[in-house]
């Protein structure tokens, strides 16, 4: 593993990261997450599927109170921990190693729960290289990790909280996803409509599993260009809340 030192432009700040071809690398969606989601004075964020650490950086940049990082992949948790410490972000900035809110100090919640997790289908996301080998996709439909996400988070989310969470039409079982998000908040609004132009080798790439049963599955069509759509929402006012 060969790790370097990069530097991310990300909405007001830019971010020094260690990070390595191995893993998952900050990328378009990364910045278009900086842009969509509002951090206040004094909030407590929480960065759910933090990576090397880019969200949680930026987060911790903004005039936030405290931030709690959360990575399941050790390799990239490492580099979270190295990250944080580089950008002499320690004293707010909080690592923790494992899935979903698991890992979490008891009674911590959060005014902004970040949720920029796997949300791309299994299929296209190896196919594409998109997603390195230890890094978790979002199953078979895309779907696996970011509804177990939005069902546990408002027990970890203050009255007033928001979450930000993405969607990517096409690659994705994306009905199934909106259908528990209206389940589980009142409030629902599109922060991101970014369309994501593929080559013509991507395309050929994603034939396989286009050519199915699974409707979720397509791309658009724009001129003679083939594209994915991607989403980011806010998600406010929690359904209901369970006692952790």
């Amino acid at each position: 593993m060969i790790v370097a030192t990069q530097e991310f432009e990300l909405r007001g700040h830019t971010i020094s990261l260690k990070v390595a071809q191995e893993f998952f690398l900050p990328n378009k969606t990364t910045r278009l997450f900086s842009q969509a989601v509002q951090v206040n004075p004094d909030d407590v964020v929480l960065d759910i599927g933090s990576g090397v650490g880019p969200l949680a950086l930026w987060a911790g940049r903004e005039p936030s109170k405290e931030v709690h990082a959360v990575e399941i992949v050790p390799e990239q948790y490492s580099l979270l921990c190295d990250n944080i410490r580089e950008n002499k972000l320690e004293h707010k900035v909080f690592p923790y190693r494992g899935a979903f809110f698991d890992p979490l100090p008891q009674g911590v919640k959060g005014d902004v729960i970040i949720a920029d997790v796997s949300g791309i289908a299994e299929g296209p996301a190896r196919a594409l290289g998109w997603y390195p080998t230890v890094v978790p996709t979002g199953g078979d439909d895309g779907t696996e990790v970011i509804i177990p996400l939005l069902q546990r988070a408002a027990d970890y989310l203050k009255p007033q909280g928001r979450v930000y969470f993405p969607i990517a039409i096409g690659l994705s079982d994306t009905g199934k996803i909106m259908n528990v998000a209206r389940q589980h908040f009142k409030n629902l609004e599109k922060k991101i409509d970014q369309v994501f132009p593929l080559g013509n080798q991507e395309v050929e790439l994603l034939a396989p599993f286009l050519n199915g049963d699974r409707s979720y599955m397509h791309l658009e069509t724009r001129r003679s260009r083939k594209l994915w759509r991607g989403h980011i929402y806010e998600a406010t006012r929690p359904v209901c809340r369970q006692q952790r």
